[in-house]
């Protein structure tokens, strides 16, 4: 696939968000909440890179999940933080242990139309620095760092996207630059024990 004469568009993100939602208040998710297996609850540890992982160490009753259902993140759906350690995104990939996830009290979770937008490209382009920067640029630094009304805020950052199956196209070049670079850590690991 070549890239040359690939036109761009500006978009906001509104545009193309088909749902939004925060994680659940403080309130309604307290420790007493927890259960040591059940409905599984991400939080900032399970988004270090690209895609969700799923060490998770956290979990819900069905029943309590189910009465937060606007915080439940499905596959294909992002997941960014609000406060704490900032500019944290990631995607719940297909092949995720789980189909579904509550997001925490630090998070909310992003639906894209997938016929404008390749999801795993949108989540590579905000790890760059000008797709952190964007994210960034509504932080407040008072306290414990936080976004500034995250969904409002979100929604109103504009990129420029390429057509879908540039984008399509040049996540599959970083999906498989990804997985040779896990492959070399658990080789890595192995020797290493």
């Amino acid at each position: 696939m070549t890239f040359e004469n690939c036109k761009f568009r500006e978009v906001e993100l509104s545009s193309v968000i088909q749902d939004i939602a925060a994680g659940p208040f403080g309130s309604n998710l307290k420790v007493e909440c927890f259960v040591d297996d059940g409905f599984p609850i991400i939080d900032g540890a399970n988004l270090k890179r690209y895609k969700v992982t799923d060490n998770i160490t956290k979990f819900v009753t069905e029943e309590k999940a189910r009465s937060l259902y606007r915080a439940i993140a499905k596959r294909g759906e992002v997941v960014v933080t609000i406060s704490g350690t900032l500019g944290q995104i990631s995607y719940i990939p297909n092949d995720s242990k789980y189909e579904e996830y509550l997001v925490s009290q630090r998070q909310f979770r992003v639906k894209f139309d997938t016929n404008q937008v390749c999801v795993p490209y949108l989540v590579y382009y905000f790890h760059t620095y000008e797709g952190q920067s964007k994210i960034l640029e509504f932080s407040n630094q008072v306290g414990v760092p936080a976004l500034s009304q995250p969904l409002k805020n979100f929604r109103k950052i504009k990129i420029m996207l390429p057509s879908l199956n540039v984008q399509e196209g040049i996540a599959n070049i970083i999906e498989s630059i990804e997985k040779k670079i896990e492959i070399n850590n658990a080789i890595n690991n192995n020797l290493a024990s």
